[in-house]
């Protein structure tokens, strides 16, 4: 289960920022897809459907990952954790916009507001995903 959150929370936190950048023109999108510092992967013309994987597969992964840290400190039924947690990776992250030139800039205000919103959206997204399986696991019991 936890998976298919990771790749549903994905798919959201994508929609969420593809849309915002359609109706703002600011890069959010992009940079959620960018991979231009990465060795390699940098210099590849990546089709927009392959990035979008690695996308999901970070997101799995970082569901899996603070999942299991939070059941670990018996917290993993709390909104706020999952809030917090994908709020700060936001901010860690976007810090990234300037090793690109086809990112927001570092100062655009904007792009920092819908960049956080889109963590929360994100971390709302897990947690709300994890309440529905609780509940309907307990139903099927």
């Amino acid at each position: 289960m936890i998976w298919f959150i990771g790749l549903v929370s994905g798919f959201v936190l994508g929609g969420f920022l593809y849309i915002l950048q359609q109706w703002t023109a600011i890069p959010v999108y992009t940079l959620l897809m960018n991979v231009d510092y990465f060795p390699v992967l940098g210099e590849m013309d990546l089709p927009g459907w392959l990035a979008f994987s690695f996308h999901l597969i970070v997101s799995v992964a970082v569901v899996q990952l603070l999942y299991f840290i939070l059941k670990k400190k018996k917290m993993e039924r709390k909104l706020l954790p999952y809030v917090v947690c994908n709020a700060a990776i936001g901010l860690l992250i976007f810090p990234a916009t300037i090793l690109s030139d086809r990112t927001p800039e570092i100062d655009n205000t904007g792009a920092w507001l819908i960049w956080i919103a889109g963590h929360i959206v994100y971390g709302f997204s897990i947690w709300g995903m994890l309440k529905t399986g609780e509940r309907l696991k307990e139903n099927n019991e």
